[in-house]
């Protein structure tokens, strides 16, 4: 059976025009198959001999130029078949990976909002801080308002007018606000209001009707008109609000400026001094006048530093107000206080890119610290020369009193005295102030934190509340718990006692029943004996009758 394959295959490969190579272990096979050549046509074929130690221990089929015999097949047998397990895989496995994609989107899209809601819940509470602030502020200032009004009303007729006119001023401001509420305001609401409950009332109509439809159209027509004079009304307002801002500061220049302005050189009232030394004189001058260099000198220094950072572009003064305001809602010591800046930045400046945001605020940072380091540098230099002036008038007065019974009379020592104690009496006066402007920021300070404390303790109140009552709810879900399980445990005893009690009453029930069916067994089986030894008794009795009747019928022969 061996040598018979070869064969086989050789006959086969010479009808294709194709060429057997034997295997190495074939021995046959070569001299058959050039017998099948020589006899089917006679046409040189090489055969290729496998090289020594090839590893290719089966037959090999290799194109000898012979022209093949295409045999008749299907034109399906000459296609590949179809990996549809392979391709089911394939799919399967996108089909797997956009899911876990969707997935991973939607985790992300809910990581996002969380984030976002996690994010206003911070600036509303920021808000809400800032707004209770700005409302204690404007209590403040009307009733520093109300009572410096009344104050000055009490000093004189002129007071009184003046009173009046405010009085009378207050008013109007106070009915054009209702008026403004009433005409633009509240009509706001209302149509807000309106449209929340038609789109209520619309809200599960799909496809809409001809007729919601025709209201749709009128109702954005309306709103387009009604958000067209609300816009016009707010750039009014706008620019009324600028006009009035720059009357105020055309007005009160020395009010509304960035900072004090310090007087250089010698004061006045020091040179109307009489100082009986002219070299005193000369050196209390000089010292003021190296004090005023120096610090003129580092003022310099300042805002020579200060103009080496140019402010960026594209910041108007609205806008550089707005930025300052929002930084300054923010406390110092809040957790993520950059991130809720920059969030908070972005929403109010969507035109903004971050580079800018965080270009300005860089610069803003730098302006803000030279500013403080400015204002602090002038209030030295004010300090300063305010202490020189005391120590110079003390000195003076010194030289003055050593001098008066020489060269000043009775009346000039009154006189320069009076001086003295005039500049002393601006001096207590200035600090009065100082110190009273020193309470004042710091009752601010005590009465905002207390505020900000109350704010704190309610929600914490809030909180502590919450929490109680999720504990209640807990406490009483697992009291329900327990009474449930305790009452399905006894419901459960008392189903099994039950089942032991109808257990019983069977078994009983069913020991009756086998020694009933038993004594009946028994009651059958003895009817059935008697009733067989009745037939039996009756069959005996029957052929002895009939043995009767056969002797007296026999037939007797003789």
């Amino acid at each position: 059976m061996k040598e018979e394959k070869p064969d086989a295959m050789a006959e086969v490969a010479l009808t294709r025009g194709v060429e057997v190579l034997p295997s190495i272990n074939s021995n046959s096979s070569l001299s058959k198959l050039e017998k099948n050549k020589t006899a089917g046509g006679g046409s040189p074929v090489k055969s290729v001999e496998p090289p020594k130690g090839s590893p290719k221990k089966r037959k090999m089929l290799r194109f000898t130029g012979v022209p093949r015999a295409r045999p008749d097949v299907s034109p399906t047998r000459s296609l590949k078949p179809l990996h549809n397990e392979r391709i089911n895989g394939l799919a399967a496995a996108k089909k797997s990976t956009n899911r876990i994609l969707d997935r991973a989107d939607h985790f992300k899209t809910v990581t996002h909002t969380k984030k976002e809601l996690a994010l206003l819940y911070q600036h509303k509470v920021i808000w809400e801080q800032e707004y209770m602030h700005l409302q204690y502020m404007e209590d403040r200032l009307q009733r520093e308002i109300y009572n410096h009004l009344t104050i000055y009303g009490q000093l004189g007729s002129d007071g009184q007018l003046l009173l009046a006119d405010n009085i009378n001023f207050i008013l109007e401001i106070e009915e054009e606000k209702a008026f403004f509420r009433e005409n633009v305001v509240d009509p706001l609401w209302y149509i807000r209001e309106d449209l929340r409950e038609w789109v209520r009332q619309h809200e599960g109509l799909r496809p809409l009707p001809d007729s919601a439809k025709m209201q749709h159209y009128q109702i954005q027509k309306e709103v387009k008109e009604l958000w067209t004079g609300y816009k016009e009304i707010a750039e009014d307002l706008i620019k009324e609000q600028r006009d009035l801002e720059q009357q105020v500061k055309e007005a009160l220049p020395p009010y509304v400026a960035e900072e004090k302005q310090i007087a250089k050189g010698v004061p006045p009232e020091f040179h109307e001094l009489y100082c009986p030394d002219p070299q005193l004189k000369e050196n209390l001058i000089a010292e003021l006048t190296r004090l005023d260099d120096s610090y003129s000198n580092r003022l310099r220094d300042l805002d020579r530093n200060c103009d080496r950072q140019a402010c960026p572009g594209g910041w108007n003064d609205h806008d550089a107000a707005v930025f300052e305001h929002i930084l300054e809602q923010y406390p110092a010591d809040l957790p993520d206080r950059r991130v809720l800046c920059f969030d908070r930045l972005k929403r109010t400046f969507p035109h903004k890119t971050l580079g800018q945001l965080m270009s300005y605020e860089t610069w803003y940072q730098n302006n803000r610290f030279h500013k403080d380091r400015r204002k602090k540098c002038l209030d030295d230099w004010a300090r300063e020369r305010w202490s020189w002036l005391l120590r110079a008038v003390t000195e003076v007065s010194q030289a003055q009193q050593s001098h008066a019974g020489h060269q000043l009379s009775r009346d000039e020592a009154l006189r320069q005295k009076f001086k003295c104690e005039v500049l002393r009496q601006r001096v207590e006066q200035w600090r009065k102030e100082k110190e009273n402007e020193r309470l004042q920021h710091a009752e601010m300070e005590a009465q905002r934190k207390l505020a900000l404390k109350v704010v704190q303790q309610r929600q914490a109140a809030k909180e502590e509340y919450r929490r109680e009552l999720a504990r209640q709810r807990l406490a009483a879900y697992y009291e329900e718990r327990l009474r449930f399980q305790k009452e399905s445990e006894e419901a459960l005893q008392r189903r099994m006692e039950d089942a032991r009690k109808v257990t019983k009453e069977r078994s009983k029930h069913d020991k009756e029943r086998v020694r009933y069916r038993t004594e009946l067994f028994y009651a059958n089986q003895k009817e059935r004996r008697e009733r067989m030894l009745k037939l039996r008794e009756e069959e005996k009795a029957r052929q002895q009758r009939l043995d009767q009747l056969r002797k007296q019928v026999q037939v007797k022969t003789d």
